[in-house]
């Protein structure tokens, strides 16, 4: 074989391969980071179903500690001592994958009382979830500003790390002193009720300290970290440093007259920094979704 022909030999094979290269990438699907799409919001959170009753939630950010969420354990009317209620299975069903989103719904019963709800939970970001609730009178008396759901949010089982049964590292936002742990607040028992302000109370002997708002916060066992709670309207804060070990921020379901529906917007994150910062970070988040 003469040197000619190798190299006529060897440029059509370098021609060739090249030409191939260029279609096989032409072929590729085109990936940068203007064109990616968002990162799916079961992505950013992971929202299981526990049993009928209760959710699990772990944030992205944070993946190690888990949270169980009663969504609601129940529906307070006129009193908390009436609860003598029925509650209908609670079902959850993925909106969309691609979404992921879910949507949860039920209705609670007394006598010729009947609350009917829907939340679907929105996560934002890996360390942020917002409730869009939807609540309806479906009895056939008028709520006052008392009537609420109670929303339970406790560390799940193995996450001592936001287990707090002194109350110390519990906070809600007094009126007057501003952001404070519920032993400041009140006189810490078995289960902590504080009536937010601006709403009625009537006459509950449970009711311990008025706070401003729903705000209701959990700081981690080294103080890092700061899960906190809290609806655009709510009517009472809980919070239980010994038994389920949970938080409560009970959004504002009255005043609402038979046949009506209101909508509320709650938040729930987790996040660096004090608890004061993370009181600022909700009610930033509160302003911006207001509207939706």
């Amino acid at each position: 074989m003469t040197r000619a022909f190798k190299n006529i030999h060897t440029d059509h094979f370098w021609s060739l391969y090249a030409s191939i290269a260029c279609l096989f990438f032409i072929a590729l699907p085109v990936v940068s980071s203007a064109q990616a799409g968002p990162a799916s919001r079961k992505d950013l959170v992971s929202i299981a179903l526990k049993d009928n009753y209760s959710l699990t939630l772990r944030f992205n950010a944070y993946p190690r500690f888990a949270f169980d969420m009663w969504l609601p354990e129940l529906a307070i009317f006129d009193s908390d001592l009436d609860r003598s209620q029925v509650a209908q299975p609670i079902e959850g069903v993925w909106l969309g994958k691609w979404q992921g989103n879910l949507q949860v719904e039920g209705r609670l019963t007394t006598g010729n009382k009947g609350m009917d709800f829907m939340c679907t939970l929105k996560p934002l970001t890996g360390d942020a979830i917002m409730l869009d609730l939807e609540v309806s009178n479906s009895g056939q008396v008028d709520w006052n500003d008392y009537a609420q759901l109670a929303v339970c949010l406790a560390p799940s089982e193995g996450n001592h790390a936001f287990s707090d049964k002194t109350g110390e590292r519990s906070y809600v936002s007094s009126p007057h002193a501003g952001i404070q742990r519920i032993t400041k607040a009140g006189v810490v028992g078995d289960f902590n009720h504080y009536a937010v302000e601006g709403h009625s109370d009537p006459g509950d002997t449970i009711q311990r300290a008025q706070v401003k708002d729903g705000f209701v916060a959990r700081q981690s066992a080294d103080g890092q970290l700061t899960l906190s709670f809290m609806w655009d309207e709510a009517a009472r804060v809980d919070v239980n440093p010994g038994g389920l070990d949970c938080i409560h921020s009970d959004p504002a379901a009255g005043p609402l007259k038979a046949g009506e529906t209101k909508i509320l917007h709650g938040f729930i994150m987790i996040g660096e920094g004090t608890v004061k910062d993370r009181y600022t970070a909700m009610q930033n988040l509160i302003k911006e979704h207001r509207a939706e």
